[in-house]
């Protein structure tokens, strides 16, 4: 699609977006690939700033109450993923790779119950300039400083110090559920 049709297909699709979230803010140019899936509920809050690009299918879903915020320049590569039921700060010049999914929530889970349609969730914030490579999972609750590199197949949940790089040992642990 030539990108002179794709910003103007996403102003279209952010102007009916206001209708439902009037907590929408869109700043500049934006091309999300038209097979992205962009679900924000009306009382939600979203800003998306400047030149935000996504090279195929980007899935977005922001919760009632919920508050998104995306940074300028940032890029999200094909299935990227954003679940959000509290908050996701998305700093400036953000990248994320294939397959990067970010959930601030979790589903509850007992070995009583087994698994619940209830969820409980935490903030993220994600600092300028990172790079999130492929298949990379940040979990609610997590901080990445500014700078930063998380390498393939991380699964993230902490605080990560700017100016770090993450990588993965391939390590599988597995523990009782209590």
């Amino acid at each position: 699609m030539k990108p002179y049709f794709l910003v103007f297909c996403n102003m279209v699709k952010f102007t009916l977006k206001k209708l439902k979230c009037q907590n929408l803010e869109v700043d500049g140019v934006q091309m999300f690939d038209k097979k992205s899936k962009l679900l924000f509920n009306k009382n939600c809050n979203v800003i998306i700033g400047k030149h935000t690009v996504s090279d195929g299918r980007c899935v977005i879903v922001v919760d009632e109450g919920a508050k998104l915020l995306i940074g300028n320049n940032c890029y999200f590569n094909e299935d990227a993923m954003i679940s959000v039921k509290s908050s996701v700060k998305i700093g400036n010049g953000v990248k994320f790779g294939p397959n990067v999914k970010v959930f601030d929530n979790n589903h509850l889970f007992s070995k009583e119950s087994g698994v619940s349609d209830s969820h409980n969730s935490s903030p993220i914030v994600i600092g300028d300039n990172t790079w999130l490579a492929s298949n990379v999972v940040v979990l609610k609750g997590t901080t990445i400083g500014k700078n930063c590199v998380i390498g393939a197949n991380c699964v993230v949940k902490g605080d990560i110090p700017d100016c770090s790089i993450v990588t993965n040992s391939g390590e599988l642990k597995i523990k009782p559920m209590e």
